[in-house]
């Protein structure tokens, strides 16, 4: 028996890693390192946070001078753990490993990453799982032959995942298994009884091919929110509205609809003449709270509201995201949670 967590599911910690000079952040290296120190501290209130870093001497510097800045306790420190581990950046979602309980005992399927279909170098961000399982991090890791992403997958955490062609049939991920084929093995994998596939929707300037958590997200096991457009005369208008009459046509186990709730769009961000792919739905779930990205934008005050009536016992916290979006991902894409029981905590002390 096995059980593909959702993420509001109680939590060990998140996975984060902390952006360096020799990564594609390096030209606002100081400013994005600012966004993690504001995402890092709302983890800590509430639970462990793993950070893979460079350096770990310098991480913990600047994470002590923005508590110091912005009047906080450093007892929260206690429960940050900085591991020295080499990346090529720092899109944890994704080269993360995706946690699923198996006979009772949490495991870390290791699936490959490879820059979101060869567009980038991974070399090291694909060795990062089992890294941490040779130091006794992860208590139980196995290695999966396909190529996936975390972000392109979502749980209701009661057998249906949610993702979509787009990215999952992509030709340099998986190119030797048809729909049918990929379907039968993530069932096998991930203990899911039902695929929900999508076949529309994207955000212009991302590279992933349309992950899932950038368009739509399970926030209960029957509750769907996603991003919707109003703007006929946007590019995405076409593509959202189908993405929406899709997941109005998808069923639960029960053959039921789903309750969807439409998030509002970002409107058009910007850097270096380049559309970005702000999106409301890259929000994190930690242990009672949820941090949502905004981007100084118009609609961030109603997209909390919303959130916040969705999810009516989390607590919503804001972060700006508007650094984060330059690289073309967000909150959520930074971040890979941890269920409750997959830590080796014991081996994380003789970090400190």
């Amino acid at each position: 028996m096995k059980k593909f967590y959702a993420e509001w599911e109680k939590q060990d910690g998140i996975l984060l890693s902390f952006p360096h000079e020799n990564s594609d952040w390096n030209p606002y290296l100081k400013e994005v390192r600012q966004v993690y120190c504001a995402v890092i501290v709302e983890i800590l209130k509430v639970e462990s946070c793993l950070l893979v870093c460079k350096d770990k001497k310098e991480a913990l510097e600047i994470l002590e001078s923005y508590c110091v800045a912005h009047n906080v306790d450093f007892g929260i420190l206690e429960h940050l753990y900085c591991i020295e581990i080499p990346s090529n950046d720092t899109w944890a979602r994704d080269f993360g490993g995706i946690t699923i309980a198996k006979k009772g005992k949490n495991c870390v399927l290791d699936y490959g990453f490879n820059g979101w279909g060869l567009k980038f170098a991974s070399n090291f961000d694909n060795q990062i799982t089992q890294k941490l399982h040779k130091l006794g991090i992860l208590k139980r890791v196995q290695t999966k032959k396909l190529i996936l992403e975390g972000g392109s997958i979502e749980s209701n955490g009661e057998g249906l995942m949610l993702t979509n062609t787009q990215c999952l049939m992509e030709a340099n991920r998986n190119p030797f298994y048809t729909q049918k084929q990929l379907e039968k093995i993530l069932k096998k994998d991930l203990g899911i009884q039902k695929v929900l596939w999508l076949n529309s929707g994207y955000l212009s300037g991302d590279d992933t091919d349309s992950h899932i958590d950038t368009l739509a997200r399970f926030v209960d096991k029957d509750t769907i929110v996603y991003v919707g457009c109003a703007n006929q005369e946007d590019e995405h208008y076409p593509a959202l509205l189908k993405m929406k009459q899709e997941l109005q046509a998808l069923r639960n186990l029960k053959d039921k609809p789903f309750n969807l709730i439409e998030l509002p769009f970002v409107s058009p961000k910007y850097y270096d003449s380049e559309r970005l792919p702000a999106t409301y739905a890259n929000f994190l779930f930690l242990n009672g709270v949820i941090l949502l990205p905004i981007y100084n934008d118009s609609n961030d005050t109603l997209a909390l509201e919303i959130l916040q009536k969705a999810c009516p016992k989390h607590k919503i916290i804001p972060i700006d995201c508007s650094i984060l979006i330059r690289q073309h991902g967000s909150l959520h894409c930074i971040s890979m949670q941890f269920p409750k029981n997959t830590l080796n905590f014991k081996a994380l002390q003789t970090l400190k």
